[in-house]
């Protein structure tokens, strides 16, 4: 048996036009019944006599009733999904037609048309949604027409019922969030993979360690490579290139290459040195897999979409070289990094995810401003170490992310600025004169994230 749940109704005046048109209050005081379920969650609407009758013997060529409807909301303050069912009988023949046709705000959302002949029950349904308020306010408009012919059958259109039941409601508090965790999630896809790229730099090597090529893995990335080239009056070439595996990044579905690069000018050796660096990192074919969850009701809906896009980062670097003798070189610099994700946009699966979201493409934008120290110690004729200590602050794109929300409509989601650390370590063992084997650890905290690690191995050959 069905729940039946409805509501108040206004009326509307009667006028008719003889064998032209008719037009009538089909809800009239005393007229239909409502039955509202115990929790207000479905009300149904009965009807005594909600009819457009036109055509054939009628004298009316085209009969219009209509009904004004205001039915309770159950939770105003938020947006509510209500399933509409329309019920009833048609029965036009050859040449005439029938029609039901629901408002809300002026706008159709939803029609039903059958042309003759037709004899047979209808059934007719929809979804309609209403935010922010206390009634959801409907006119349902009934028409029949057809020619005059006093030998034929009248076009007959008959609605019984019209049943309302709450299929979902969540706020705005809700959705805004759930599209503050893509936001952060397009933010995070730059920050994991950056620890990587410093790698391919060279971000743990000695300043005086000449130039060198070397194949490289870590628990990130597949094996890369990365190399330094002397290029003589104090300039180096930096850059490398690797596999990253997909669990580098939460937000991540696929692996990736990733690219670096850099040009870096040093003083002349002394005991106090300058450098400046310069370079771009980046991946020109990035997979993500984006999640969000929201409250519908009182269950925690868990949902999101796929895309791809590229990812483009630059940066500078300044800092002093500090080398008392042979054995310590301490490096204290600052580093400027922006990063550009670009994504294309995605539809989110509406099944069992009734305030479905669809994203627009566009660009996430993080800047980065850190502070950085290594230290690096020559323990003795083949092993040698560099510690390495960061500290800084990401900057959130304050252009967020946008989404269309089925029936909430658009919402925009933001991330926070975040400070953050970085710990690492390199411990190097120089097999012959060419020949060295690193191994290296590191890790990067990041407010409200969980720690980013790292291990891995490089072998290396200088030249």
């Amino acid at each position: 048996m069905r729940i039946r749940r409805f509501l108040p109704l206004l009326a509307v005046v009667n006028f008719s036009v003889p064998d032209l048109v008719l037009a009538a209050d089909g809800c009239a005081e005393g007229t239909y019944s409502r039955v509202r379920s115990p929790d207000g969650n479905a009300t149904s609407y009965l009807f005594d006599d909600f009819s457009a009758t036109a055509g054939g013997a009628s004298g009316i060529r085209r009969a219009t009733t209509r009904c004004s409807l205001s039915v309770p909301v159950t939770q105003p303050d938020g947006h509510s999904v209500y399933a509409m069912d329309y019920r009833g009988f048609v029965s036009p023949s050859e040449g005439q037609a029938v029609s039901i046709q629901a408002l809300k705000d002026r706008m159709e959302i939803l029609k039903y048309e059958a042309s003759g002949p037709v004899d047979a029950d209808v059934a007719v349904g929809g979804k309609v949604g209403v935010s922010g308020s206390s009634t959801l306010d409907l006119t349902v408009l009934l028409t029949s027409a057809g020619p005059l012919d006093d030998e034929a059958q009248d076009a007959i259109l008959f609605l019984d019922t019209i049943d309302f039941a709450r299929l979902g409601f969540t706020t705005t508090r809700s959705v805004v969030d759930s599209m503050n965790q893509i936001a952060h999630q397009r933010q995070s896809i730059a920050l994991d993979l950056s620890q990587t790229a410093l790698t391919l730099l060279g971000q743990s090597e000695r300043f005086d360690s000449g130039s060198y090529v070397s194949l490289s893995g870590n628990s990130d990335a597949a094996a890369g490579f990365n190399a330094r080239w002397e290029a003589g009056s104090g300039f180096s070439l930096l850059g490398g290139a690797t596999r990253v595996s997909a669990s580098a990044s939460d937000a991540l579905s696929d692996d990736l290459a990733l690219f670096a690069g850099g040009i870096r000018y040093t003083t002349a050796p002394a005991t106090w040195r300058a450098f400046g660096e310069a370079g771009a990192w980046g991946s020109p074919d990035v997979s993500a897999s984006l999640t969000r969850s929201y409250m519908n009701i009182d269950e925690m809906i868990q949902t999101g979409g796929a895309t791809s896009g590229s990812l483009f980062a630059s940066y500078a670097r300044v800092g002093v070289i500090y080398a008392p003798d042979d054995t310590n070189e301490l490096a204290l610099s600052t580093r400027f990094a922006r990063s550009w994700l670009d994504l294309d946009g995605y539809g989110e699966d509406k099944t069992d995810n009734l305030f479905a979201a669809r994203m627009g493409s566009g660009s996430t934008i993080t800047d980065s401003l850190g502070a950085e120290l290594a230290w690096s110690r020559k323990l003795d004729e083949r092993f040698d170490l560099t510690l390495l200590l960061g500290v800084g602050r990401t900057s959130a794109d304050k252009k967020g992310v946008e989404a269309s929300v089925d029936w909430v409509g658009d919402v925009k989601g933001s991330t926070e600025d975040q400070n953050y650390a970085a710990l690492g370590g390199r411990i190097g063992w120089m097999v012959t004169e060419k020949w060295q084997v690193n191994t290296s650890a590191a890790a990067t905290f990041r407010e409200d994230a969980d720690p980013v690690w790292s291990i891995g191995g490089q072998l290396k050959a200088s030249f």
